[in-house]
């Protein structure tokens, strides 16, 4: 038999272009995501530099954010949020996150 492709998923934001959710996110992320990831995203170290996830991921970036933020990375020590944080918190911080972007 032959093997099968892998198939690739994209997870789209449920919640993109929720201009009303930018300030909550940005407090959402503030309060999680910052003590790591530098006050409003903003942070030198590249590796941690979320202002760059559509430079380095392009149209993955909100798979990339979800399926990191919910299984984590903890060999860098990114924590896992699901079943912490709620989806909806989730995509709301992601939400802002995406206002944030920087071109390289």
């Amino acid at each position: 038999m032959a093997e099968q492709p892998a198939r690739t998923i994209h997870i789209e934001n449920p919640l993109a272009g929720r201009a009303d959710l930018v300030d909550e996110g940005r407090s959402l992320f503030n309060q999680y995501c910052s003590h790591c990831h530098g006050p409003n995203a903003v942070q030198g170290e590249r590796p941690r530099d979320l202002r760059r996830l559509d430079t380095r991921y392009g149209e993955k970036a909100s798979t990339v954010f979800y399926e990191t933020v919910s299984t984590g990375r903890l060999d860098v020590g990114m924590p896992v949020w699901k079943g912490v944080l709620s989806d909806e918190v989730l995509w709301r911080i992601f939400t802002y996150l995406q206002t944030v972007q920087t071109q390289p």
